[in-house]
């Protein structure tokens, strides 16, 4: 495994665990290897995009998800 990668994969372990600004610092540190890194650039996209208030209603919910049910006349 590249030291890249090892920064991804911790920051994904904060991601998971809440701890937002260390993920954001793996993920940097990442890219600061590779600033191409499409994985990292990616992760911290999403960690953005999460942290972002005005963002919280586009998040996918059930109700958002359901079909519309199928109107046979």
């Amino acid at each position: 495994m590249s030291d890249k990668e090892a920064h991804l994969y911790q920051g994904r372990l904060h991601s998971v665990k809440g701890k937002y600004k260390e993920a954001i610092e793996e993920y940097k540190k990442a890219l600061e290897i590779d600033p191409n890194y499409k994985p990292a650039k990616i992760n911290l996209a999403f960690i953005s995009y999460m942290k972002n208030p005005l963002n919280k209603d586009r998040i996918a919910s059930n109700k958002y998800m359901k079909l519309p049910k199928n109107k046979r006349g």
